[in-house]
């Protein structure tokens, strides 16, 4: 999955750093991301390569106004990332070749996979200092807090830290089969039963809930399975297994929700070359016998 790179490690201590040569430097500009593209794979910007370019008169980018987000540790080696927000996509100048990718790009084609991490889990964090420049109960601008990673309100005092929405995966399974979806306004490919932990409930009960939502069909015998952190929706991805509650197998699919709906036995699943999210990977997992 995404977030396995290991023998590396994800370092995500809120600290106070300055950028050093050899930081990475994640710009990011309407939801687009600077991507330098070379023969060993992808990779971020580093601080040491960039310049800043001006034209009609301005700066489109300012260097001194860096967010640290977190580092990512190989032995004894130290990269540490910061978030630089550009007005325009900027050109720099002294970069190999590089282009501004989406989201889904750093999903679904990026590698080395600790750098694709690097890029979600700081989209997860733009969308939050994005989404937070006042404050939400007297509307004064936030400031960062010096010693957390969190913002601040001067006046009232507000504290908003990062916001994690927990989510749950369904692998729900009977008869050797395994209750597949495609989603109503998705890609076409195959996926869990999946939604939002709604107030007041368990993570076991909203996997109950949302199956029966989008599919009709009571489950039994929830238990969990794994999870992931999914920045790119800014989740917390739990994934569970369970099983049909009886042997009326029938579904009564959501269409406002789903296109399709259905019971797949595991010759049928075909290859799955995607090893980015948790719910490929309990596909996977069940199309090869270990789910």
């Amino acid at each position: 999955m995404i977030q396995e790179i290991a023998p590396k490690r994800f370092w995500n201590a809120y600290e106070k750093r300055s950028p050093q040569a050899d930081s990475k430097i994640i710009c990011v500009c309407d939801g687009s991301y600077c991507i330098v593209h070379e023969d060993i794979g992808d990779r971020f910007p580093r601080y040491g390569e960039m310049i800043r370019e001006a034209g009609d008169g301005g700066i489109f980018y300012d260097l001194r106004k860096l967010q640290y987000l977190f580092a990512i540790l190989d032995g004894e080696e130290r990269t540490d990332y910061f978030l630089c927000v550009c007005d325009i996509e900027c050109r720099f100048l002294k970069l190999p070749p590089y282009s501004w990718e989406p989201t889904y790009y750093m999903n679904h084609k990026m590698k080395p996979r600790d750098e694709a991490f690097a890029g979600m889990t700081a989209h997860h964090l733009y969308v939050w200092y994005r989404d937070n420049h006042f404050c939400g109960r007297c509307g004064t601008k936030m400031v960062h807090d010096g010693a957390q990673r969190m913002v601040k309100c001067p006046k009232c005092k507000n504290m908003v830290f990062p916001k994690i929405a927990p989510a749950v995966l369904a692998a729900v399974r009977h008869n050797g089969k395994l209750l597949l979806t495609k989603y109503a306004h998705g890609e076409g490919n195959y996926a869990l039963v999946a939604g939002f932990v709604e107030i007041g409930e368990t993570a076991e009960e909203c996997v109950a809930r949302e199956v029966m939502e989008e599919t009709g069909l009571p489950v039994k015998n929830v238990r969990y399975y794994d999870s992931q952190p999914w920045g790119f929706a800014g989740n917390l991805m739990l994934a569970y297994t369970a099983e049909l509650d009886g042997e009326d197998d029938t579904i009564h699919r959501d269409a406002s929700e789903l296109a399709v709906a259905e019971w797949v036995a595991p010759e049928d699943i075909t290859d799955i070359f995607d090893y980015s999210s948790l719910t490929r990977e309990m596909i996977r997992r069940f199309r090869e016998g270990q789910l």
